[in-house]
């Protein structure tokens, strides 16, 4: 239970970050306590009877928080997982990748 708590409030930070919508906002938003929220995003508190307002207020469906998987993996397995799925790319799908790939670098 304690890595899911920290898992999701990595996940509702990021959500929050990628949204431009600070801590103060979203918890006006969701109508919760600003400390509460930064507990939760801590992985110290498990969100349950906030987690509907915590969705709604970031305009996504309740399971967008739980998709975490990304959060996860460590850098030696994305890097496993890329490489093991790059030949099922279409050729529109590799021009993608190598695009993003060369902006990164």
């Amino acid at each position: 239970m304690n890595d899911i708590k920290k898992l999701l409030g990595k996940r509702i930070k990021e959500l929050r970050k990628n949204q431009g919508i600070s801590q103060q906002q979203l918890s006006e938003l969701a109508s919760i306590d600003q400390r509460n929220l930064s507990h939760i995003e801590c992985g110290d508190t498990f969100p349950s009877r906030s987690l509907l307002d915590i969705a709604k207020a970031l305009n996504i469906d309740l399971r967008d928080l739980f998709d975490f998987q990304h959060l996860e993996m460590t850098a030696e397995n994305m890097n496993k997982y890329i490489k093991n799925n790059i030949d099922y790319l279409s050729p529109e799908q590799l021009k993608i990748v190598y695009r993003i790939v060369k902006a990164l670098r």
